[in-house]
């Protein structure tokens, strides 16, 4: 751990980002999902915009200066400008909206099972997908928030404290971080749902920012 700083305990995060020294979050849950620029020392918000009040945020993903914010089951994808936060346009989509990230290329998504689907960043058009699966062959369910890195796909496995890597191309995990430990007590303990949910690359430092759903820190980490 390289550092540990403060978070807002009511933000159910399901989408975490890192862009010229601040953090972007977006939240869950019916009438309180949130998109949210924070001063990542103080945990300051230092601005945000409210989600369709029927709606159920979830992953987040920045493509030029537009970001992108999934609902889980609305079938829609909001496109909001990275600066004001105003919402500029929208995409709609079939199934359940999870984790979201971009790869330079490509939009990756996840809909908590174990496929990673391939989107168009412009038109948010299906390109492909892949089945996720562990050393055994044997796919990697919930598949939850995810950030990509390089070549890989880093994805939060939903209910646990495992994060995998995923080389996108063939699916397979090829690398896997166990996060117990990192916070205590754990917030799950009091409350299944605060998890682990929550990654976010630093290139300027090569550090990954961790955090959970409603926890009170974003850890500041550095895989070896």
């Amino acid at each position: 751990m390289v550092a540990s700083h403060p978070h807002d305990t009511s933000a159910f995060t399901q989408g975490l980002l890192w862009f010229d020294g601040l953090v972007y979050e977006s939240t869950g849950l019916r009438g309180q999902s949130v998109l949210r620029i924070v001063d990542l020392p103080t945990g300051r918000v230092l601005q945000e915009t409210a989600a369709d009040p029927q709606h159920f945020g979830e992953g987040l993903a920045l493509v030029g200066d537009q970001l992108i914010w999934l609902t889980w089951r609305a079938g829609t994808a909001g496109v909001y400008h990275q600066d004001t936060l105003e919402q500029t346009g929208s995409f709609t989509y079939s199934g359940e909206g999870w984790g979201l990230c971009h790869d330079g290329a490509r939009l990756v998504m996840s809909d908590g099972s174990s496929t990673l689907t391939f989107r168009h960043p412009e038109t948010f058009e299906t390109l492909g997908s892949v089945l996720v699966v562990d050393a055994d062959g044997q796919p990697v369910n919930r598949l939850n928030e995810l950030e990509c890195i390089g070549d890989d796909v880093w994805a939060n496995v939903w209910l646990t404290d495992r994060i995998v890597v995923i080389d996108p191309d063939t699916g397979a995990v090829i690398a896997e971080a166990d996060m117990a430990g990192l916070i205590s007590p754990h917030p799950a303990d009091a409350d299944s749902n605060d998890v682990l949910n929550g990654i976010a690359y630093r290139p300027d430092t090569g550090t990954f920012l961790i955090t959970g759903k409603r926890w009170p820190n974003i850890f500041e980490v550095r895989f070896e």
